[in-house]
């Protein structure tokens, strides 16, 4: 990309801010707030956002508290109250496991730690009240009409797989449903439907994106596939298989972005919750590149 393709689009984009498709990856999506950080100094103000997941929490974040500093305080006073819901880190052993993606990192410890009667007799490992506080202190309890933009946040229907755009109604109670990870956490209940993470149907919410109109950019923080590791893990393969069916659709899917940012994350985890700064740097850096402001 050259200087000169930076700068013509950040002069289009002053004009027309273009809808972002911020997509899921845990704390990976730590990233999106250096996006909109680069966007803020390049004088561009986006105010339609998809976000699915953690993109739907910062998506939400940023409209409503008006600017990354102000999210960043939100952010760093949850860390520093303890309240950002974890599960025990993963070790990243020098022969395995950086650059695995979580739930093949999950399979692994399934087998080390021989937890699967966790699995067999309890419907999630969490009983959500740890997600559920979290957001309800990052979250100002407000309706998304309030919000000064557009928002959607994305949900999967646990009953029949459908992609589901919420656009109304509770900021805090929607946004829980679309990070509510499957067999983590409870699913929600919005209306009739039972909902959960929108990363099962859409991890990147170009769709929901388009439907608030163009330009669309699609920021894409998801883990990449890992190399084989080929040790026949029955629960890794499974696992595995199931991250190349998610790749293919989300590959699908941003082909119908305008723009697709990828901020380079390297195999940070979507656990990695210390590595904020870092996180924030990546997506700054990447989006100054795509601003022409570097």
């Amino acid at each position: 990309m050259t200087a000169l393709s930076g700068r013509l689009r950040r002069l289009f984009w002053k004009v027309r801010p273009p809808v972002l498709a911020l997509g899921g990856g845990g704390a990976r999506g730590f990233a999106h707030l250096g996006v909109l950080q680069a966007f803020e100094e390049a004088g561009i103000r986006p105010r339609r956002i998809a976000g699915t997941s953690a993109g739907a929490v910062v998506g939400a974040m940023y409209l409503a508290y008006g600017s990354v500093d102000a999210v960043k305080q939100k952010w760093k006073a949850a860390f520093d109250e303890e309240l950002i819901p974890t599960i025990e880190a993963f070790s990243r052993e020098e022969d395995k496991g950086a650059q695995e993606h979580f739930l093949l990192q999950a399979a692994r410890r399934i087998r080390d730690r021989v937890v699967i009667s966790l699995a067999v007799n309890r419907s999630t490992v969490l009983d959500g009240s740890a997600l559920k506080g979290a957001l309800d202190f990052l979250i100002p309890d407000i309706q998304i009409g309030d919000l000064p933009g557009r928002f959607v946040a994305v949900a999967t229907d646990l009953e029949t797989g459908e992609e589901v755009r919420l656009a109304t109604g509770s900021l805090r109670t929607m946004v829980l449903a679309s990070s509510s990870i499957p067999g983590l956490v409870p699913p929600v209940q919005v209306d009739d439907r039972l909902l959960v993470d929108g990363g099962v149907v859409a991890e990147v919410p170009v769709a929901a994106a388009t439907m608030l109109g163009r330009p669309v950019l699609a920021v894409d923080v998801a883990m990449q596939m890992p190399a084989y590791r080929g040790d026949r893990l029955v629960l890794e393969t499974m696992a595995r298989t199931g991250l190349m069916t998610s790749r293919l659709l989300r590959v699908f899917q941003l082909r119908d972005a305008d723009v697709v940012l990828d901020p380079h994350l390297g195999p940070i985890s979507w656990s990695e919750w210390d590595h904020f700064d870092d996180l924030v740097s990546k997506g700054y850096r990447a989006a100054s590149t795509l601003l022409g402001l570097v």
